[in-house]
């Protein structure tokens, strides 16, 4: 295991600075429930910020759950806006980084975590107790890594994406909601975390929702914040509420079933188409794929749709990569190449116009 991981580790091992302090909402500094604020300083670490809302019931001294968001792109007021009518409706904080963001070297990452949590824990009247993290894409693997390897997160909300690259042991448990898109690159490898995270015993469900690979729509999410708090109710944290219960439970049969309906062969043969197109990725001509992907776009079994779309979605995100590692190889003629077929596979994605201004600065 490389240094660097090790370093990550280290920074997300290191303590808060003290318990939440009662009542502590800094309505001196102009922060008053019921609102969005988008850029918040961190006060002992000033050179990170993030988005934040607290319900407009919020009283001093309340000690409140509290979710904080991790965004691929380092937009923390986007899961802060999608979802505050959840913080609002169930009684937690919210927030987003707007620093935490793909593509980081680890220190950076571990440097931006120990801050945000510093401040949350320190800054705000939250229960310790009742900390829980949420992350889409990259922002989900931040959200894992924080739960089972720092500790002191009672639950996750992990949204397009599993766990971290590592095989290092988990150190902590949690417990763990995933959600994933019907159309998302990533259902393969989150459908196969849940019978994965069974095995280890930990409390787990898994939701999949009409979509690609975005943030959850408020109704899917707000199924991950009812189990969590069905499972405060069972841990004593939150009063007996029946209704809750069963409706949770109902929807837990429905979210199992969807799940265990998937079979082992689909996941393999999707698995192997997978392997297959990052291969022809890098040899094949753009002629070639313009015909694949006219095929993916009209199987001849419409059952085969939302798995054609899928793989789409991966083609775009290995193209992503490739055409990437063209650029800091600079090699001209290859980028043209990535170029095309990621413009082919994926028209509309807005990083293709930042690629080709690129390409033109190549020698």
């Amino acid at each position: 295991m490389g240094t660097r991981y090790w370093i990550f580790i280290t920074i997300l091992l290191l303590p808060g600075c003290g318990s939440p302090a009662s009542g502590e909402l800094g309505r001196q500094d102009g922060i008053v429930p019921g609102k969005v604020y988008e850029d918040i300083k961190c006060r002992q670490h000033p050179g990170f910020s993030y988005s934040i809302y607290i319900p407009s019931n919020y009283i001093p001294g309340d000690s409140l759950p509290v979710f904080i968001a991790f965004d691929p792109g380092g937009a923390g007021s986007k899961p802060v806006s999608l979802y505050m009518d959840l913080a609002e409706r169930f009684g937690f904080i919210l927030a987003g980084s707007n620093n935490s963001r793909n593509g980081q070297g680890t220190e950076i990452t571990g440097q931006i975590l120990f801050a945000l949590l510093t401040e949350i824990e320190n800054r705000y009247s939250v229960n310790p107790d009742r900390i829980y993290c949420t992350g889409f894409s990259g922002g989900s693997r931040v959200s894992s890594m924080i739960a089972f390897y720092r500790g002191g997160i009672k639950g996750v909300i992990c949204c397009g994406a599993g766990l971290p690259a590592t095989s290092v042991p988990f150190r902590y448990n949690t417990d763990y909601y995933g959600i994933v898109g019907d159309q998302d690159f990533n259902y393969m490898e989150m459908i196969t975390l849940s019978g994965q995270l069974k095995n280890l015993g930990l409390r787990n469900n898994f939701r999949i929702f009409h979509g690609a690979h975005v943030w959850p729509p408020p109704e899917d999410f707000e199924a991950g914040i009812r189990w969590h708090w069905l499972n405060a109710i069972h841990d004593g944290m939150e009063p007996a509420d029946p209704a809750l219960q069963e409706e949770v439970l109902d929807d837990i049969q429905k979210d199992l079933a969807k799940v265990h309906s998937i079979g082992i062969n689909e996941l393999e043969e999707e698995k192997k188409l997978q392997q297959f197109y990052s291969e022809c990725l890098k040899t094949k001509p753009v002629s070639w794929w313009r015909r694949e992907k006219n095929k993916l776009d009209h199987p001849a079994d419409t059952a085969d749709n939302l798995a054609n779309k899928r793989m789409i979605g991966y083609i775009s995100i290995i193209a992503y990569t490739y055409s990437n590692q063209a650029l800091a190889a600079k090699d001209k003629n290859e980028l043209a190449r990535m170029i095309g077929i990621y413009e082919t596979v994926d028209p509309e994605n807005t990083y293709i116009s930042r690629l080709k201004e690129q390409l033109n600065t190549l020698p």
